[in-house]
């Protein structure tokens, strides 16, 4: 006796946890066919999308679409052809996506605004490898593979952050890493040997290293920034030297000349200046955050730290070690408040186009995030450092959220006409990578 046939029916609903959008855009890829056809598809309440499979073919095929998110049932042949008419038709070469009898509305949720979170796949273990090989080749090579170690140490982190399943790539030349080092280690050996010997020279130097700063800060922010894509478009930095100078030289002055009042501004204007000239294709970031943001965030430490002064003077009056560990928690406190507060703020208040950032890093994780990989790493001798590094880095990427103002596709193929209408930048001798 022959096996059984199947077809395979959707029940007209979707998995828990799947939302139309993630549906539809699964169902086009599969079949090749139209967003129209894929809302109404999903619409239905019942479509047998492949007929007269031998049992194994079926399974497999159910399986697929039960991973894009659809609820289906195999049933017998007979049964399914039974509902659809009673006849038999034969098996098609390629799976059809029959349509309703009369055209409906595609359904609200799909093209409506949807949570994508990023994803992290890397491991421990896995950036361990890559560590320990860049610390060895660096060794022997006298630090000149330390170009390539910094290449290999991004293209991993990189290539392992996933948003709507596209990972992020660096692609930066090694050997442009490798002269802008070096001609860092050439200035300051020229610096350090000038002051020995000649100490107003020297200090001269110091000030023009101040007055170059600007510059330094731009074209290491431009040089990643052109350096990092995904889905094959670029990010770019536009950022003025002008403006880099007012950032990173001016209002730390301002700062300072303030006893500190001006400290909140001055990180406002820095990150305001990250961000309004990093730009994705042709499309320029925007930050909506305001120094009062930020005022805010360093008047919310005021109470802890005056809580945890009072203790630790308490402490040393009962028992003097006591102290410290009052003071290394105030101090862990603060460091994951800082963090924590400051980078929820600044990807909630970022935006790119229609689309916006969000952020929700807790404090309290964060703390026992920091503490668990310092006692590790101290307890190994620094051998923990790589699952430390990869514990942060995974526990801040799945705590960030892209929040699609529209379709995310039609926007990046959008940037892609952007881009490829622009043209490509011609690098120049400037464009090397300054920062070590």
């Amino acid at each position: 006796m022959s096996e059984h046939r199947y077809s395979v029916v959707y029940r007209g609903r979707l998995r828990e946890g799947i939302d139309a959008e993630t549906a539809a855009r699964s169902l086009i890829r599969i079949f090749n066919i139209t967003p129209e056809k894929a809302a109404r598809l999903l619409q239905s309440r019942r479509v047998v999308l492949r007929k007269n499979l031998e049992a194994s073919a079926a399974r497999r095929f159910a399986a697929v679409l039960q991973k894009a998110g659809l609820d289906v049932s195999l049933v017998k042949a007979s049964a399914a052809e039974d509902d659809s008419g009673g006849k038999r038709p034969r098996p098609p070469a390629a799976p059809p996506v029959p349509a309703p009898p009369q055209a409906q509305p595609v359904p609200a949720a799909v093209g409506a605004p949807r949570r994508i979170p990023l994803q992290f796949r890397g491991s421990g273990s896995g950036y361990f490898r890559v560590r320990i090989v860049n610390i060895i080749l660096s060794v022997i090579t006298l630090g000149i593979y330390s170009a390539w170690a910094k290449v290999r140490r991004k293209q991993y982190f990189y290539g392992n952050t996933r948003i709507d399943e596209a990972s992020f790539e660096y692609l930066a030349d090694p050997k442009k890493i490798l002269i802008g080092r070096s001609a860092v280690v050439v200035v300051f050996f020229t610096y350090s040997v000038v002051s020995e010997l000649l100490p107003i020279v020297g200090s001269v130097l110091g000030i023009a290293f101040v007055v170059i700063l600007p510059w330094v800060v731009v074209r290491s922010l431009t040089f990643n920034a052109r350096n990092s894509a995904i889905r094959n478009i670029r990010f770019d930095f536009i950022g003025t030297v002008a403006q880099a100078a007012a950032a990173y030289i001016l209002w730390p002055i301002l700062a300072v000349l303030t006893l500190g009042i001006l400290s909140p501004h001055t990180y406002f204007h820095q990150k305001r200046f990250l961000v309004e000239n990093s730009r994705y294709g042709r499309t320029s970031f925007s930050f909506s955050a305001k120094p009062g943001d930020y005022y805010r965030i360093f008047f919310g430490a005021l109470g802890p730290v005056l809580v945890g002064v009072v203790v630790a003077a308490g402490a040393a009056f009962v028992f003097q070690p006591a102290t410290i560990l009052v003071v290394f928690v105030l101090y862990l406190y603060l460091f994951a408040y800082f963090s924590v507060k400051t980078t929820n703020l600044l990807y909630n208040a970022s935006g790119l186009g229609p689309h916006r950032m969000a952020a929700s890093l807790r404090i309290k994780d964060y703390m026992v995030l920091v503490l668990v990989n310092s006692l590790a790493t101290a307890f190994t001798l620094g051998l923990f450092h790589p699952w430390a590094k990869v514990r942060v880095y995974r526990y801040k990427v799945e705590h960030l959220t892209l929040i699609p103002g529209g379709h995310l596709d039609e926007f990046v193929a959008s940037e892609q006409e952007k881009v490829s209408a622009f043209g490509e930048e011609a690098g120049d001798f400037f464009d090397i990578d300054i920062g070590l």
